[in-house]
């Protein structure tokens, strides 16, 4: 009788010690998924990895270019966006901490050369300055015009991340070009939010345009992140 009980307790004990166990392990692996800063908490599957445009040594700290390492947290982060920008803008804030954003609904790549150039009068802009245009959902006849108005407006020791459209087949043209731009500008990223959502139009609204669901907000964040990461100053 004594056996049984302790070979009873023995086992209630193997078995607490077991789920003691995999709940830690379980907690575990749920910190580090929400901890991810690719997908913050998200599956893979609902916040794909961000497109980014760059040339191959942007970002770069090998080969033997003597230069030092380029990082975009120690630089002023200036951001100008429409609808989708001013809906993620508490995720970008959070992910870009020395920011300025100025985002409004159904602005378009026009508004962006008025406002940086307001900005370059008033001193505002920092000479250092790391610049991010999201303005081509918004597409006019000027859109591609206007946009390499903004490239001419960087001034040695800026840099530019463009992000491109997504959602009307009349923004091809200018996507096209956003995207040529790294080949002729090296301070020129490109922030392809056009490719990126796509694997996940599943967090759009039902026009295909505006962000939906809260895990697009943490994917344009993540976007310009990315970007980020690969900025380079204008020589």
């Amino acid at each position: 009788m004594r056996k049984n009980r302790a070979a009873a307790k023995k086992a209630k004990i193997i078995l607490l010690a077991a789920v003691i166990f995999i709940a830690v392990l379980a907690g575990s692996i749920g910190l580090q998924l929400f901890t991810s800063p690719d997908f913050h908490g998200f599956s893979k599957e609902d916040v794909p990895v961000p497109v980014v445009t760059h040339l191959p040594e942007n970002g770069s700290s090998e080969g033997g270019s003597g230069k030092a390492p380029f990082n975009w947290q120690d630089h002023h982060v200036f951001i100008i966006g429409d609808s989708l920008t001013h809906g993620a803008s508490k995720e970008i804030g959070k992910a870009v901490e020395k920011s300025t954003i100025d985002s409004k609904v159904g602005r378009n790549m026009a508004a962006g050369v008025s406002i940086l150039q307001g900005w370059k009068d008033s001193g505002i802009l920092t000479n250092d300055a790391i610049i991010v245009i999201c303005l081509a959902n918004n597409i006019t006849d000027t859109t591609v015009r206007d946009a390499q108005r903004i490239v001419d407006m960087i001034e040695p020791g800026q840099s530019l991340i463009m992000m491109t459209g997504h959602g009307r087949s009349n923004m091809a043209s200018a996507n096209e070009f956003i995207r040529s731009l790294p080949n002729i500008y090296p301070f020129v990223t490109v922030a392809d939010w056009d490719l990126t959502i796509a694997q996940s139009p599943n967090l759009l609204s039902d026009d295909g345009i505006h962000i939906a669901k809260a895990q697009g907000n943490v994917l344009y964040a993540d976007l310009i992140v990315r970007a980020l990461e690969f900025a380079q100053p204008r020589p």
